[in-house]
């Protein structure tokens, strides 16, 4: 029996939902090898022979042939978070921690429901063309590469589509224009990471509901009506309380990334369980949906719990210079009247500490508005003299937004000092979407006051992001761009919804 969440005012209350606690945390295999540990542990104890069902180097006795049957079998191995429902249900909404095995459920559910019925239609949704093909369908966990050498699908590049050897053939779309869904007739439609989709997210996933609307013979013959799977990171916005609202058939499942950490790499569970107390933890690893947010993503952070006195309080390393990377990070404001934001100027130094994680050092804000560009430029510069003696040469170096000015930005530093580092990124995400992974590290205590900045700290204090919130914003996104930049992991084991933007910085400028 699936259980039921019961908790007044929560847009969860009253849903069945699937959660490790209440149906097991492991799979067929790793029941089954667990169990054979103990008993293994048991015999050896005994000082008894191993039982003729193993071989004595501990493994299972098959054929070749059944060893590949095994491999491909899902229902060894996948958990019971990523199984379907049993029963009728017209949508499964698996949340997941970021590496916990979503798209590996999404991927063998399409198999299976093709491998179950040669009339499937099955339509795939993604948050962009390239990342359908690079993660649901040719990644580890993508389809082309778990589905088994008799079942493997046909791959027809050019129109977009799967053809399976039984006649089911899957289509795939991207989420990027709810027109392009128009026109499609199918019994399920798989989508994945919507948290990701970034144009019209509610009129494409109300496109997937339209479109799921044809039964086949067997759907018909088992009382199955069309359906549709939801794969991805949660995320407290319209959409997900949209989906939420229509309970006809709707089956949720929670997992977190500490579900599947013996499949991810250590130093990223090492920092997932850092952040996993933290308001964008609790979301990004644990996999909750969490509505009852504060506006103000900073809100949270004790500053004060991870301040440091000075830059002397900061314990020196032998042989080695205080920092790994001094990053002057400058936002330049957008306009040059008197009553324009001001020119985001902040200082952090980052090294990694004796936790094997990265650190960040908050050492100057050095904000002014001014109405002339070489005024901000000079400042910045000086900031870089400041401070580049703590840093190896070639990792001190200045950062700029390059959405207001493009080029000039950089050209208007250098015609201040020709000498110095500089590096650009135009920002193709939100405000909101760099400060989330920042706030979570500061909740943590990754990320240090040396001493106070008292103007920088209100303005975190007030942050939303979002447009007419509280506060500006000036001092705040040039504190983020480093630490979103260079701090946050790179997105090993992170899924489509955690890869920073599309946007690359640009190469080193000796």
């Amino acid at each position: 029996m699936v259980a039921m969440v019961a908790v007044q005012d929560n847009p969860l209350a009253g849903l069945p939902i699937i959660r490790p606690e209440t149906h097991g945390r492991h799979s067929l295999s790793e029941r089954a090898g667990l169990k054979f540990r103990d008993q293994l542990r048991r015999q050896r104890e005994l000082g008894a022979k191993l039982t003729a069902d193993f071989a004595l180097d501990g493994h299972l006795r098959m054929s070749p042939a059944e060893v590949l049957a095994w491999h491909y079998d899902p229902t060894l191995w996948r958990r019971p978070v990523q199984t379907p429902p049993s029963g009728v249900w017209r949508t499964w909404f698996l949340l997941g921690g970021r590496g916990a095995g979503k798209t590996y459920a999404g991927s063998i559910a399409v198999i299976e429901e093709a491998q179950a019925d040669p009339e499937a239609r099955i339509l795939i949704v993604g948050p962009t063309d390239s990342e359908i093909r690079k993660t649901q369908l040719e990644g580890p966990s993508g389809i082309l590469s778990l589905a088994p050498p008799w079942f493997r699908p046909v791959h027809r590049r050019s129109k977009r589509t799967l053809d399976f050897p039984n006649g089911a053939k899957a289509f795939y779309v991207p989420a990027q224009n709810p027109d392009k869904l128009r026109g499609y007739n199918v019994s399920l439609v798989w989508a994945d990471e919507i948290v990701a989709w970034k144009k019209s997210p509610e009129e494409v996933y109300r496109e997937c509901r339209r479109v799921a609307r044809i039964q086949t013979s067997r759907m018909r013959a088992q009382g199955l009506p069309a359906r549709l799977i939801i794969t991805t990171t949660p995320n407290p916005n319209p959409l997900f309380r949209e989906i939420l609202s229509d309970r006809d058939g709707l089956v949720l499942a929670c997992s977190s990334t500490f579900d599947n950490a013996a499949n991810l790499d250590g130093k990223y569970i090492a920092y997932a369980r850092r952040l996993q107390n933290t308001t964008i933890g609790r979301r990004e690893f644990h996999g909750e949906l969490l509505f009852l947010e504060d506006a103000c993503l900073y809100g949270k952070v004790d500053w004060n719990a991870s301040r440091v006195e000075s830059v002397e309080a900061i314990a020196p390393r032998e042989g080695k210079p205080l920092f790994d990377k001094l990053v002057v990070s400058v936002d330049p404001a957008t306009g040059e009247k008197k009553d324009s934001d001001l020119h985001g100027i902040v200082v952090e130094g980052i090294r990694e500490e004796a936790d094997g994680l990265l650190h960040t050092y908050v050492l100057q804000d050095a904000s002014l508005r001014s109405p002339e560009p070489t005024t901000w430029a000079q400042a910045a510069v000086d900031a870089l003299h400041r401070w580049e003696h703590l840093a190896p040469k070639r990792k001190a170096f200045i950062f700029a937004e390059t959405n207001t000015g493009g080029s000039l930005v950089k050209n208007v530093i250098r015609s201040v000092d020709g000498k110095v580092k500089v590096k650009g990124m135009r920002a193709m995400q939100s405000k909101a979407e760099r400060a989330a992974p920042v706030s979570a590290m500061a909740e943590a205590r990754l990320v240090h006051m040396v001493g106070k900045h008292h103007r920088l700290e209100e303005q975190l204090a007030k942050f939303t992001g979002q447009d007419g919130g509280h506060g500006r914003d000036d001092r705040a996104d040039a504190f983020a761009w480093p630490i979103y930049l260079y701090v946050c992991p790179k997105r090993q084991n992170a899924g489509v919804a955690g890869r920073p933007a599309e946007a690359q910085e640009d190469e080193d400028d000796e």
